[in-house]
């Protein structure tokens, strides 16, 4: 069995079950407490008859008489012809009515940020043009409103341009940001890495090339020759010296070297380009001059030898 309630602060009629009667009890609409009534039946008591024996009887159970509210107890008139029907019909067809005024509409669709922002524009030029004929007039809290509301609509309009920045902005997949990673990583190793790898195979590959193309001497073991032109008449810079082999049989391999006098008529000689020296055996000395006629020596043609040994540095006088 249910027991109704109706709270007595804020009217509202409360279903309760009846193995809770006699307990304390709160609305909960408006957190109001009290003792929840016992349900309108018989409960059985004991009773003294005569004074003398006791016997069971039964009882109505205290009822909680509750007021009810004016509306919901409209006036019924004590005409023989009124229907007390049509009084409750009206009510429901009242209560009908004030439910469907108070529901608001429903709609299925939010307005968006951008209809917002005209509406909000729109309400605003409005008030513009409605205050244009009094701005000289306005008291100074008017215009610090009007400032105040300018920054909010600035607020409003940064962030409507930051969500739309945002949706155009384009996306990232979790496999094009792995690419990127990978790729910076790879450039970060070849800067602090690979740069000073890259710059050991230069080396060694540019000493490859210089050993393997380097001119290479695969002839007889050659001798530092140097010496000096003297003369009391003739200059003796510019001059070519040359040295001529005197055969020594048929085995003899042995080709001219040569050299250049410098300022103070010091020369050495080259035997093939670019290298020093004359192998060891005996030479004939000839002195050409800048136009490259034959010089008379002193001596006439001296020969020289050529040592292993020795410190080979020979004199020319012409």
């Amino acid at each position: 069995m249910t027991i109704r309630y109706t709270c007595r602060s804020c009217e509202s009629v409360l279903k309760i079950k009846d193995e809770k009667a006699g307990t304390n009890g709160k609305c909960p609409k408006c957190k109001t407490e009290f003792v929840i009534p016992f349900p309108a039946e018989y409960v059985d008591v004991e009773v003294e008859v005569y004074g003398v024996a006791k016997t069971s009887a039964r009882v109505d159970a205290p009822v909680d008489h509750v007021d009810m509210p004016i509306e919901l107890t409209p006036e019924v008139s004590d005409d023989q012809d009124s229907d007390p029907l049509d009084v409750l019909n009206g009510l429901a067809a009242a209560g009908r009515a004030s439910a469907v005024r108070s529901t608001p509409a429903v709609t299925d669709k939010k307005p968006s940020v951008a209809e917002l922002m005209r509406d909000f524009n729109a309400g605003k030029k409005k008030d513009r043009t409605r205050d244009s004929a009094s701005e000289l007039n306005r008291p100074a809290t008017t215009a610090v409103a009007e400032k105040t509301v300018g920054t909010a609509a600035n607020a409003l309009s940064r962030t409507y341009q930051q969500k739309r920045d945002s949706a155009n902005a384009p996306t990232v997949s979790a496999k094009d940001a792995k690419v990127a990673e990978q790729r910076a990583l790879l450039m970060e190793f070849l800067l602090k890495k690979a740069g000073p790898i890259a710059a050991t195979i230069a080396v060694l590959l540019y000493g490859y090339i210089w050993y393997t193309t380097r001119d290479v001497y695969n002839g007889l073991p050659l001798y530092q020759v140097t010496g000096k032109v003297v003369s009391q008449t003739t200059p003796v810079e510019g001059l070519r010296v040359q040295f001529f082999p005197v055969s020594e049989g048929l085995e003899d391999k042995r080709s001219s070297a040569e050299g250049m006098t410098t300022k103070d008529g010091s020369y050495r000689l080259i035997y093939e380009i670019p290298f020093e020296g004359a192998p060891e055996g005996k030479y004939d000395i000839v002195v050409l001059g800048p136009s490259g006629s034959p010089l008379p020596l002193v001596e006439g043609t001296p020969t020289v030898t050529v040592s292993a040994t020795g410190k080979n540095d020979f004199e020319i006088r012409l």
